[in-house]
């Protein structure tokens, strides 16, 4: 087996991903919790179109963002987000 048989084959691409996915969990702490709530920011304010989504139009909706993007919020998860943060809930 030779030396180049034993690395992984480097993709720039791949690469350039790896190293965004781990700034960004960086940038969180590595707590998917912290990084899921600002996701559903980010999802409120296109919705409301505040924020980077404020110039926006509407008309775009179809074209940029699948359906499920643009979904109402799913009172279903916020119950068992508020189950989760219940001290009760967590492990110790």
């Amino acid at each position: 087996m030779s030396d180049t048989e034993d690395r992984p084959i480097s993709d720039p691409l791949i690469d350039e991903v790896r190293a965004i996915r781990r700034a960004v969990c960086a940038d969180f702490g590595n707590d998917v919790d912290r990084l899921c709530d600002h996701l559903l920011e980010v999802e409120r304010e296109y919705r409301t179109r505040t924020g980077r989504f404020a110039n926006l139009p509407r008309k775009l909706d179809a074209e940029l963002f699948a359906e499920s993007a643009v979904a109402p919020p799913d009172p279903g998860m916020d119950e068992l987000r508020a189950i989760k943060d219940r001290p009760s809930a967590r492990r110790p």
